[in-house]
């Protein structure tokens, strides 16, 4: 056909066809043409191929151009970017397919992520009513994914419903908790105010036990005065008894010496009288005799009547003494009377004292009671209030617990 080839020809061929793989392996872009080696035959052979490389050239070069776009648009979705698509065209039915089968992906994945999407913006929304409708198709990592969203809707819907309902039981309770802690809150300061004015008061009745205590003990005191004071008497008494007994017998005494004067001066008068009588015997020898004899019987009748005189005084005295005795052994009588009642009044004053004391402790120990219970029902108070507006907070949040879940659909 070509006739007789040379060396130089042959080399031309085997560099044509070098650099023709090389094109076709896509290791260099632009293609050196030979148009004329001065052999006819040969260049008609090359003219040809020529055409068939340019051809070839073209198909190429729209070839590389869509795998240009392929690797353009998957670099775009690594970047999350879905909306790109392959626009070049090729007439090589592989690559036309490739192109076809990727846009193709891109569109059912564009619509999956916008469905996704769709659903995540409602239930960001607070709409958890959106589901994604999943095709029968898809598999693995994105149905997990679509399944995955579904299960999220409906966990916020079922989250939604329990929140309402629990917001809407914590609201009934935490308005009758509100109500409750108000009226504790009320109780609580009036039982406050009670508490203080009874601590008050047993403040009050602690410091008059004590009083009373106090003069309990100065009456114990003073009971022992008088008790002594009563003996003293008492011993006092018997010693006047016993003075006025001596005076008795003083007294009996001197009524005998009076007896004996009386009867002296009874004889002196008989004896005057036999004087006179004597005298007047012996005539005017006796008359001298006479006049002593009659002064004799003066002085025999005023002692006697000194006699008589002083045994009315010593009577009168007698008497006197015998009522002193009397009266003497009455004052014992008292006194002894008067002593028992005093044991008896001290007796009850200790008990008074005794039982003034206890007394006074057990007030003491109420009053420190009390005190204490006041400053905890005053504490407890404080912290009703406190709890009384927690329970209003968490009133108003148990609203706002309600108003949230009553906006959300599901």
């Amino acid at each position: 056909m070509f006739g007789s080839v040379s060396k130089k020809e042959l080399k031309i061929i085997d560099e044509y066809f070098e650099q023709f793989v090389s094109f076709v392996k896509y290791e260099q872009n632009n293609f050196k043409y030979i148009e004329k080696t001065g052999n006819k035959d040969l260049d008609e052979m090359f003219q040809k191929w020529n055409r068939l490389i340019e051809s070839t050239d073209i198909r190429i070069k729209d070839d590389i151009k869509v795998i240009g776009e392929i690797v353009l648009t998957t670099d775009k979705v690594d970047q999350g970017i879905f909306q790109c698509r392959i626009k070049a065209n090729t007439n090589n039915p592989m690559i036309a397919t490739l192109k076809k089968t990727v846009n193709k992906m891109l569109d059912s994945l564009d619509t999956h992520m916008h469905n996704i999407e769709d659903s995540l913006e409602s239930y960001s929304n607070d709409d958890y009513t959106k589901k994604i409708e999943i095709s029968p198709k898809l598999k693995a990592r994105m149905l997990s994914v679509m399944k995955g969203v579904n299960a999220l809707g409906e966990a916020l819907a079922t989250t939604a419903k329990t929140n309402l309902s629990n917001g809407t039981t914590l609201d009934k309770n935490s308005d009758t908790m509100k109500s409750s802690m108000n009226n504790l809150a009320a109780k609580a300061n009036e039982q406050a105010a009670s508490l203080e004015q009874t601590a008050a008061a047993v403040e009050e009745i602690t410091s008059i036990t004590r009083n009373n205590a106090d003069n309990a003990n100065k009456m114990a005191k003073l009971s022992s005065t008088v008790r002594n004071s009563v003996t003293n008497g008492r011993d006092l008494a018997s010693k006047t008894a016993g003075s006025m007994d001596e005076i008795n017998t003083q007294v009996s005494s001197i009524n005998e010496a009076i007896s004996v004067i009386d009867q002296i001066a009874f004889q002196t008068n008989i004896l005057s009288l036999n004087a006179a009588v004597e005298a007047a015997t012996a005539g005017e020898a006796g008359k001298g005799f006479a006049v002593v004899a009659g002064e004799v019987r003066n002085l025999a009748n005023r002692s006697a009547q000194a006699a008589k005189e002083i045994k009315d005084l010593v009577e009168n005295a007698t008497n006197k003494a015998s009522e002193g005795k009397v009266i003497s052994d009455d004052m014992i009588k008292g006194y002894e009377e008067l002593n028992t009642h005093i044991n008896e009044t001290i007796h009850i004053i200790e008990n008074v004292s005794a039982a003034s004391k206890e007394q006074m402790t057990g007030i003491e120990q109420i009053n420190d009671t009390i005190t204490m219970l006041d400053r905890v029902t005053q504490e407890n108070a404080s912290e009703a209030t406190q709890i009384s507006n927690i329970a209003s907070d968490v009133s108003k949040m148990a609203k706002e617990l309600v108003n949230d879940a009553k906006s959300k659909q599901f």
